[in-house]
């Protein structure tokens, strides 16, 4: 993301992982300030992305979802998304980014 702000609140959800593992409870505030700033920089895919994965946190009050097939670690597969976010106009994240996305529309 383009924002300050959002990057540093990026590392703050992830050492909220890292340190707490996947908290439902305390990561999906903080992905839904996310989610504004993701709006107001007007970047439909990040958006859509941050709300498809607080709401994937509300329905299974964790993270249930493999973004990395060769992990089955729950806090490396949250930890990854989130990390693309920080370098969301990077054309690979970005192309990560949808297909996990497009993943999680469907799964």
């Amino acid at each position: 993301m383009k924002n300050l702000k959002a990057n540093d609140l990026i590392a703050k959800i992830s050492k909220e992982i890292e340190t707490n593992s996947v908290n439902a409870t305390v990561l999906v505030p903080l992905l839904k300030e996310l989610r504004d700033m993701a709006k107001s920089e007007e970047d439909p895919l990040i958006t859509r992305s941050i709300r498809l994965a607080y709401e994937h946190l509300e329905a299974n009050n964790g993270w249930e979802f493999q973004t990395l097939e060769d992990s089955d670690e729950v806090e490396e597969n949250l930890l990854y998304l989130v990390s693309l976010y920080t370098k969301s106009d990077n054309k690979y994240n970005r192309d990560e980014i949808r297909e996990i996305a497009n993943k999680m529309t469907k799964g």
